[in-house]
């Protein structure tokens, strides 16, 4: 009988100490995933913060940093189109003479003014002055090719008009100068008249 009952005794003793050696560990990697998911997401964020930051320091670097160019200074200020354009177009001024149009609907041949269409009574009078003016201008003689800026705020049809024109009187070859837009800026519409 005494044997017995130390043979049940040391049974009951190692079921105990089996149990005792199992250690649950579900929990403690539910806590790492969880902090491991707010490290990355934080991260994450951090980094898209700096990259912004980054990108308008260089643009305010840039900005600052580059000059304006002679074309630049030599040409009738005008609020031009921003259009991204996926190849480079040659640049205004390259030995082509530049056509401008401004807000005023003054007419200019690089800084020559040829028309001022504020003084005439309708577009077309305008232009009939306008291609007379040009067929006169000495850097007109012989002109194949212009680069044409308009501004913005001119009406389509006006545009239309001064391309049908430079056609007539034999400049068959013209480029639309733009402007490229802010990086991340969506290009900005005219406001309705």
């Amino acid at each position: 009988m005494g044997m017995a009952s130390s043979g049940g005794g040391s049974s009951r003793g190692r079921i105990a100490q089996g149990t005792l050696a199992e250690i649950n560990v579900t929990p403690l990697v539910d806590v790492m995933l969880v902090l491991l998911v707010i490290f990355m997401v934080a991260s994450a964020v951090e980094t898209s913060r700096i990259s912004r930051e980054a990108e308008t320091l260089r643009q305010v670097v840039t900005e600052e940093a580059t000059p304006k160019s002679a074309t630049e200074e030599n040409q009738v200020p005008v609020d031009l189109p921003k259009v991204r354009a996926d190849a480079k177009p040659a640049v205004a001024g390259q030995g082509k003479p530049v056509l401008t149009i401004d807000s005023n609907r003054q007419i200019f041949l690089d800084k020559d003014l040829l028309v001022d269409c504020r003084k005439r009574a309708t577009i077309e009078v305008c232009l009939d002055a306008f291609e007379a003016a040009l067929q006169k201008h000495p850097k007109a003689q012989g002109l194949r090719e212009v680069h044409l800026r308009a501004d913005r705020h001119l009406d389509y049809g006006v545009v239309l008009a001064m391309m049908a024109r430079l056609r007539r009187v034999g400049i068959e070859h013209f480029g639309l100068v733009s402007e490229e837009p802010a990086p991340g800026s969506a290009p900005a519409a005219a406001p309705a008249h």
